[in-house]
């Protein structure tokens, strides 16, 4: 194992979003079924089917060829947690466009912020080192009705770390500091695949078997302590837009941890872009 050169990453991190909700066709129309016998004159005129009940079309407003791009399922199903708090569906509802509604019901000093918990987004993240995930999650993982989200992040017990680690865009910038910074790294990774073949050959030489199971987690275990924290890692985040518009807004900042605010605009770049409708805060429209 102690041959490996150290790969030293300095640019964006990976951000890529893997799952998202999806609309049910039959719990609509049973939800439509019961407005219709409490509210009857909720349900829009003409109704055929769950889509009637918004005032709008399904197609993206303002974005690409008519009938290309069509919305989200994840910003219609915001805009109908809001519609049915007040049953306010069809042409009753008034004309206003998804983007209309949603900006609408996040406006001003008290914003209906409830209706953007639905909208689950899951992410793959990348390219980050340790020490920033672990900010992530010592300010922000939680219940993520008011924090940031769900992680799997990758263990440290189970997987063999390959050498490749993130360069604090300071050291980054400093041709200098990062040929220094690069040679440190490298000794901190010999030192830990020294020391993982160190113990796995006692393992073998003790027992006369590779070490397997339990005792290969054991070794592994103890060996990411001899690891800095700027080794890279990767997870699954599962989070909903208003806890990436707070994210965002505190972490995009000029305050905030340099290799944090890289990763902060990563994601403000990506969720933008696929799901315009969810964030109209001002500050998501910066760049």
């Amino acid at each position: 194992m102690n041959d490996k050169k150290v790969t030293i990453l300095t640019g964006d991190p990976v951000v890529a979003v893997i799952a998202a909700m999806r609309l049910h066709p039959q719990g609509l129309e049973c939800m439509t079924e019961w407005v219709r016998t409490h509210r009857p004159e909720c349900v829009p005129e003409g109704y055929e089917s769950w889509r009637d009940l918004f005032p709008h079309d399904l197609r993206r407003e303002g974005r690409g060829d008519v009938g290309i791009e069509m919305l989200t399922d994840n910003e219609l199903l915001v805009e109908l947690a809001g519609r049915k708090c007040y049953d306010s569906f069809g042409e009753k509802a008034g004309r206003k466009s998804n983007a209309e509604y949603i900006a609408n019901t996040q406006a001003g000093d008290v914003p209906h912020a409830s209706i953007l918990y639905h909208a689950k987004i899951t992410f793959f993240f990348a390219g980050i080192s340790r020490r920033v995930s672990q900010e992530m999650m010592r300010n922000y993982v939680g219940a993520d009705r008011d924090q940031e989200g769900s992680p799997s992040q990758e263990s440290t017990r189970y997987t063999h770390h390959y050498g490749f680690y993130v360069a604090h865009p300071t050291v980054a910038a400093d041709p200098e500091e990062l040929e220094i910074w690069t040679r440190d790294i490298q000794a901190a990774h010999d030192r830990y695949t020294a020391y993982l073949d160190r113990q796995f050959a006692k393992q073998l030489s003790a027992t006369g078997k590779p070490a397997t199971g339990l005792a290969r987690k054991r070794i592994y275990e103890s060996a990411i302590g001899r690891m800095p924290w700027e080794f890279e890692t990767s997870f699954i985040w599962t989070t909903n837009p208003g806890a990436i518009a707070k994210f965002c807004r505190e972490r995009d900042n000029a305050a905030a941890d340099l290799e944090m605010q890289r990763f902060a605009r990563k994601v403000k770049r990506v969720v933008v872009e696929r799901y315009p409708n969810l964030f109209p805060q001002p500050w998501m429209k910066e760049a």
